[in-house]
């Protein structure tokens, strides 16, 4: 090759190379833009718990024809919701339900909460272990959940 034509080749390749980053790019924002949920997740409950503690209930990102799906967290830090969904998607939720809000009940007890629900449970944890001071107080979490769909033909 010629002294001439390599500065060429390199700018050509360059130049193509630059095509198809960008075409990449665009197609990544077109994809992300058509599979992006139409409803994002939002925060439709928000319940002092104990001083200090907060009980956020969020309904998770979804589309219009996908079931609602409710996730519960307790977390110490009150502040803007988006702010609060951001850091509350750093966490594991204590219960995760496809219920409406309208068929959840939270009641406070002695030592925890009580909480009665329509509809099915995907996770739940019973223990809650919240920082007091230096330490950590568990807290017992009991649900009464009553099932709303009718039995599956196999008999579960």
């Amino acid at each position: 090759m010629n002294k001439i034509e390599w500065p060429a080749l390199k700018l050509r390749l360059k130049k193509y190379f630059a095509i198809i980053f960008t075409l990449c790019f665009v197609g990544g924002l077109i994809y992300g833009y058509v599979h992006k949920p139409e409803l994002p997740p939002k925060i439709v409950h928000k319940q002092n718990f104990i001083p200090g503690e907060w009980l956020y209930i969020v309904e998770e990102a979804r589309d219009r024809s996908d079931p609602k799906s409710l996730k519960f967290y307790m977390d110490h830090r009150e502040s803007t919701d988006e702010s609060m969904k951001v850091l509350l998607g750093k966490t594991p939720p204590f219960l995760v339900s496809d219920t409406d809000l309208k068929d959840v009940v939270i009641q406070p007890v002695a030592n925890g909460l009580h909480i009665k629900l329509k509809g099915a449970v995907s996770t739940y944890r019973s223990n809650l272990y919240l920082k007091d001071g230096d330490t950590y107080t568990t807290y017992r979490v009991s649900l009464e959940q009553v099932e709303t769909r009718p039995p599956l033909a196999s008999g579960r």
